[in-house]
């Protein structure tokens, strides 16, 4: 872990009144934010960072890596018990900003759990934490990046390559955005239905790893997202419930 850089309280507009941070540099803005929380923060305060350097995604071997200054890495402090739906809820809300700025015709999709895709590629991901009976809701989404490594360039993709770089929105206008569609969602009832209707596979068949073991792999046909947040897959003709594992491409 790198020392904690001094932060920068910036005037970007946050619906939840309460602060936002800037780290030029940091470890992961998640452990940042753990920081903050044991300082006392109020709840909806939301750091970012232009570069860190062990941001990491859901799975423990998965690393989330941007260059320094292109896209946002950044954590929402909440002030509420986590739920099995948290996750989503910010999915949706960082669907749903990333649609505001593209063109028509041009959708998201919600690759469940934590994705979010346009034109079939990654935009964004989300990693949401708890601590301390808070959450802590991690987001990183593909802003300015244009060139990708080798390795993920065909499966990897931002708003820059799609709307332009000159087109493209500042932090200090899609904060706000993001911020105000994940307070709307979380207070959203309906919140599954919309998702739903942006789930990733939807109504297709899919490979479905259960957990995080290799060989335990079912199919089915991917039919929704439960109130709670589980995915919903039927199999022979029973529609079956899962709360962990990952849908494979």
């Amino acid at each position: 872990m790198i020392p904690q850089q001094k932060r920068e309280t910036t005037s970007i507009t946050n619906p939840f009144n309460a602060p936002v941070y800037y780290y030029a540099r940091t470890d992961s803005t998640l452990q940042t934010a753990r920081e903050c929380l044991a300082e006392g923060c109020p709840d909806g305060t939301f750091l970012y960072a232009g570069y860190q350097t062990e941001g990491r995604g859901r799975m423990a071997d998965r690393q989330w890596l941007s260059p320094a200054g292109e896209n946002l890495l950044g954590t929402l402090i909440l002030r509420q018990p986590a739920s099995t739906d948290f996750t989503l809820r910010i999915g949706l809300a960082a669907s749903l900003t990333l649609d505001s700025f593209l063109p028509s015709g041009v959708r998201t999709a919600v690759k469940w759990p934590n994705d979010i895709f346009i034109n079939g590629k990654k935009a964004a991901g989300i990693l949401c934490e708890s601590a301390g009976g808070c959450v802590l809701a991690g987001v990183g989404i593909n802003l300015l990046q244009t060139a990708f490594l080798r390795s993920i360039e065909h499966t990897a993709t931002s708003l820059a390559m799609i709307i332009g770089t000159d087109k493209c929105p500042t932090f200090e206008v899609f904060i706000p955005a993001l911020l105000t569609h994940i307070q709307e969602c979380l207070s959203c009832r309906d919140w599954n239905e919309e998702i739903s209707r942006r789930l990733w596979k939807r109504g297709s068949v899919v490979r479905f790893m259960r957990g995080q073991q290799e060989d335990d792999i079912v199919e089915g046909i991917l039919t929704g997202i439960a109130p709670d947040g589980a995915l919903c897959i039927t199999e022979e003709d029973k529609e079956r419930r899962y709360y962990s594992g990952e849908l494979l491409c």
